[in-house]
Parts: structure tokens; C-alpha cells; sequence
């Protein structure tokens, strides 16, 4: 199986940065416990209130798992209200170097 890499974005509305900084932050812990899970990092950029995860998965399969998880249904439901856009999910692929 292909191993998945994703990078997922989430911008605050103005006021509600810290609540969607402790909500996303409740997702490491069981998220790290999944089956598949290498790797999910979140971090925030210069500019309050806009966060990434970084996340490589074993599969493809291990990835949608996550996605039906009980904590990832959670935050579909709650994430909403907090957000300036939609959350924004990237699934990377490879871009290599051509050069001899």
C-alpha cells in the first residue's frame, strides 16, 4: 500500500482562535492512537488563527478510517461555527526532481 501524506488547513473567525487552537489540539492525542497513523503534526503560522496539520498515513485506507473516527466526526460537527472558510484538506503527491 502507497503511503499518504495530507496537509489540512483550518483559518479562525476573528475571536475564536484559541477555541479552534484547543479543539484541534484535542485531535492529536486519539488521532496518534489510530491504526495507519505515522505521523500528525499541527502547527500555526505567524499570522494567528491559521493552523496545519501535517499528516502521513500508511494508506489510503488508513486515512479514510480516520476520517469516520468518533473524534473526527466530532470535530466536523463542532469546527463549523469557529472557522473563517472551510477546512481545507490537501493530499500531497510527490513532485520529483528530474535533474541528472
Amino acid at each position: 500500500m502507497a503511503e499518504v501524506r495530507v496537509i489540512a488547513r483550518a483559518i479562525a473567525r476573528k475571536g475564536k482562535e484559541d477555541q479552534l487552537k484547543a479543539l484541534l489540539q484535542g485531535m492529536l492525542a486519539p488521532t496518534h492512537a489510530e491504526p495507519g497513523c505515522r505521523l500528525y503534526e499541527l502547527y500555526e503560522s505567524e499570522e494567528r488563527g491559521r493552523f496545519y496539520f501535517y499528516e502521513v498515513w500508511d494508506s489510503r485506507a488508513a486515512l479514510e478510517q480516520h476520517v469516520a473516527s468518533p473524534h473526527y466526526k466530532h470535530l466536523e460537527i463542532i469546527v463549523m461555527d469557529l472557522l473563517e472558510e472551510p477546512f481545507e484538506v490537501n493530499i500531497l503527491k510527490e513532485v520529483l526532481n528530474l535533474r541528472p
